[in-house]
């Protein structure tokens, strides 16, 4: 029978593939075909950045912030947990604003649509579609996230 195995095995000793090691694989393969251009935009794809200090998310807060051009919505829906999001609302992709966090939910303040601040997903419409999530870290006394 066989057997299928996740994150760390024990008995095969080999580890999942992260997305970080697969996009960066291929900006190296790309840029080693000449394809540089394809290449960095699967390294950028990879890329962890400093976006801010905690401090600037309290507890019960959503913060936006434009990392590489791009809005990113950052969450601190309990003590110590940040979550990021793409920062527009699914339903039509207007900008999600700072605010405060209220019954676990983000609203977006175009027609009402509310997320929820843990993981995004839709809490009432009319946007029937979960935000995008990030990879979200704090290091530190800074945020950063892998878009």
């Amino acid at each position: 029978m066989e057997q299928n195995c996740t994150g760390t095995c024990e008995n095969h000793n080999h580890r999942e593939l992260s997305r970080k090691a697969l996009l960066g694989g291929i900006a190296t393969v790309l840029s080693g075909i000449g394809l540089a251009t394809l290449g960095a935009t699967a390294a950028e794809a990879a890329t962890k950045y400093k976006v801010t200090a905690a401090t600037s998310v309290p507890v019960g807060s959503a913060k936006t912030f434009s990392v590489k051009g791009r809005p990113v919505l950052i969450t601190q829906p309990r003590k110590g947990v940040f979550r990021a999001f793409k920062g527009q609302c699914t339903h039509q992709t207007v900008d999600l604003q700072s605010q405060q966090i209220f019954g676990g939910t983000v609203m977006c303040y175009e027609h009402g649509a509310t997320f929820s601040a843990d993981n995004g997903s839709v809490q009432s419409g009319p946007a029937n579609r979960a935000l995008t999530k990030y990879t979200v870290v704090k290091t530190g006394n800074y945020i950063y996230v892998t878009i």
